[in-house]
């Protein structure tokens, strides 16, 4: 039986349905407070018709205060801007719910300009400055500081709180023996270092209400040396169920870990065996948290009682009405978020506010409307990449009569190739939602017809848009041409084949993303090594040894000093493991001088520190880069009174600046 759209009571609290909006910086504010921007993104997804909505991290305390972007709870002059967002948000039946988060030694003193405190004197590994260790004294006050924001909360209308005790901020700092060395009453054995979560919701608890919900964020396991494990958060969930916690949302680790969180190359589900487990030791509801895309995987987790709820915080900044499309069946019109944090994780670590790599109302939903054109005109798009597909959306939305011309035979561009390496199959969420919004408009989509002007001139548009997007870059460079050397797009579409020495010239994202494709030729898949695994053929290092990489000898040579620049901040780190576990080499700092294939060998001669060298290659990549396919731009310009170039066409980008130009030019007309 489906729960997903049925009632749940957390304490006092009754929301109408089990999917609920993750808390989530949205880099909106820089003083704490809430301005109309933080509510029109919430009213929109309170009209979506998700069921609960948390919102934060909050601070109670200003040395709580993990990044410029976090909302205060910390003084009472915040209160009417909150209730100005409950009030928006209980308007569509939706409760509301606010986050405390205090960083603890997560909380760096560039934004609170205090020194962070801490269970004990141990820096966090990317801050790096030693917190003050609080004392017993100091600990009470902090309680007071959470009590007093809970009734911040509660008068500003919030249904509830979510204390946030996981992913290593103050109290997960508690629970953890990684960073707690005391030796007083909040240290040494578990019940000890669960003293602190435990007097807070007591103290919550007695001065907010007995019947006022308290949700409990907890790290299933800490993913760090000397962490909590998931046994020790069932015995954690235990003792603060007794306290008086009315529910636990459970999540993985900590930002500090070295084990991937939030990357599309987690598969889906893969943490739900954290909540799972919880649930089977407490009798309070359990939500399950991170990589769960797809509400289909929501129904599943909850009809088979892996959890009482589902909180998902991305796929509701990527699509804001995703409870209701999926509730009315409309599955065609979800987009599916695919994990990239582009625009969410990368932009707040860029210090900038969130967006969505093909949601571009993410973000403006007060300032952005798709509305009905005035007058209706007849418009040409030349490329149908996500710039030119985007477009064409939009401007069919308006009302317009649009064509679509793409040289090849398939849509998406640049995506069609980002979709197939290793744990990147989530891209092709943005090409199937586009192709389906596109028929569903009936755009008129012509494939595999090149266009140029003389063409556009016999079909006498009002409007033509460049989206022709980017051509590699091929070097120049002696034996370019020699027949081992072929093009990335080349080898993920399957048509060269690679020999044992695979040589790659450029170490960017491409060049990155076709060596994992290329290791992963002839590896062992999952299923065969789980069933030899079992049957002790193989042991688990052997298991993880066949599964990650072939036989082949793959090497990237990269002119910069590291490879995968392009990645972003989030996942470059991912990527960077994801190299050294399928044995690939990297050569940076280095000058490709020839590509030579005679009589000596194959391969190719590049200079570094000053000393050639040479790396035998049966196979040659060319990822060098791309360059603006800009060939029709200036002939158009001079034909038409009204044109545009979109996209790669203008400047090699992102995806994400890709999608969101075409969205902007498509308002213009």
């Amino acid at each position: 039986m489906n729960k997903l759209f049925q009632k749940i009571k957390i304490g006092r609290m009754q929301v109408k349905n089990r999917l609920f909006m993750s808390a989530m910086d949205l880099g909106f504010t820089t003083d704490g407070g809430i301005n109309d921007r933080i509510i029109q993104f919430y009213i929109e997804r309170a009209k979506g018709g998700v069921g609960l909505i948390v919102v934060g991290g909050c601070y109670p305390e200003m040395n709580g205060k993990v990044w410029k972007s976090i909302i205060g709870l910390d003084k009472d002059e915040f209160i009417p801007g909150l209730k100005k967002l409950t009030d928006a948000v209980h308007a569509y039946g939706t409760c509301v719910a606010a986050q405390l988060l205090h960083g603890g030694r997560s909380a760096s003193s560039f934004f609170t300009k205090m020194k962070p405190v801490a269970p004990s004197q141990l820096a966090h590994r990317n801050i790096r400055q030693e917190p003050h260790a609080l004392t017993i004294t100091e600990i009470k006050k902090v309680i007071d500081g959470y009590v007093s924001a809970t009734i911040r909360a509660k008068k500003s209308g919030f249904d509830a709180v979510e204390l946030h005790g996981g992913m290593g901020y103050l109290i997960n700092q508690f629970f953890s023996p990684a960073t707690n060395k005391r030796d007083d009453e909040y240290g040494g054995s578990l019940e000890n270092r669960a003293r602190f979560a435990k007097e807070l919701v007591i103290a919550i608890k007695e001065e907010a209400g007995g019947d006022y919900p308290v949700i409990f964020r907890l790290s299933g396991e800490d993913f760090v040396e000397d962490g909590i494990r998931i046994n020790d958060s069932v015995e954690i969930a235990g003792i603060l169920e007794k306290a008086g916690a009315d529910a636990f949302n459970v999540s993985p680790g900590w930002h500090e870990s070295r084990i991937p969180i939030m990357s599309m190359v987690i598969p889906r589900m893969t943490y739900v065996l954290f909540s799972e487990k919880i649930k089977a030791h407490v009798n309070v509801p359990v939500i399950s948290s991170v990589r769960i895309n797809d509400l289909s995987l929501a129904e599943e987790i909850l009809d088979n009682d892996r959890a009482d709820a589902v909180s998902v915080g991305r796929p509701l900044i990527a699509d804001p009405e995703l409870p209701n499309k999926y509730q009315q069946g409309r599955y065609d019109d979800i987009r599916t978020c695919i994990a990239c944090n582009q625009g969410c994780f990368d932009s707040l670590l860029n210090f900038k506010a969130v967006s969505c790599i093909y949601n571009a109302m993410a973000g403006h939903e007060g300032e952005y409307a798709v509305t009905k054109a005035e007058s209706i005109k007849k418009v040409i798009i030349v490329g149908g990449g996500p710039a030119g597909m985007e477009a064409a959306r939009i401007l069919a939305l308006r009302g317009h009569d649009v064509s679509l011309y793409e040289k090849k035979d398939i849509l998406g561009g640049q995506l069609q190739y980002a979709c197939i390496p290793p744990g990147r199959n989530e891209v092709r969420n943005i090409i199937h939602y586009l192709k389906k919004q596109l028929k569903k408009l009936h755009v008129k989509i012509h494939t595999g017809v090149e266009v140029d002007s003389v063409f556009i001139e016999k079909e006498n548009p009002d409007v033509v848009i460049l989206a022709t997007g980017g051509v590699p870059i091929l070097p120049d460079l002696p034996g370019i041409n020699s027949k081992n050397v072929c093009l990335a797009s080349s080898v993920l579409e399957g048509k060269t084949p690679l020999g044992s020495n695979v040589v790659i010239i450029g170490g960017g994202t491409v060049g990155s993303e076709v060596a994992l494709y290329a290791a992963k030729q002839g590896a062992m898949s999952p299923e065969v090594a789980c069933f030899l695994l079992k049957h002790k053929v193989i042991n688990a290092d052997e298991a993880v040894e066949c599964t990650s990489h072939g036989n082949r000898n793959i090497t990237l040579l990269e002119m910069k000093r590291k490879v995968g620049g392009g990645f972003g901040v989030s996942t470059r780190w991912i990527m960077l493991n994801e190299l050294k576990d399928a044995g690939i080499l990297a050569e940076t700092g280095v000058k490709v001088k020839r590509i030579v294939d005679d009589h000596e060998g194959s391969g190719i001669v590049y200079e570094k520190d000053g000393q050639e060298h040479f790396i035998k290659a049966d196979t040659i990549i060319v990822a060098a880069g791309y360059r603006p396919n800009a060939e029709l731009q200036d002939e158009i310009s001079r034909k038409f009174s009204e044109s545009y170039s979109i996209g790669d066409c203008v400047k090699v980008r992102t995806a994400l600046e890709a999608i969101h130009e075409g969205f902007q030019v498509a308002l213009k007309i």
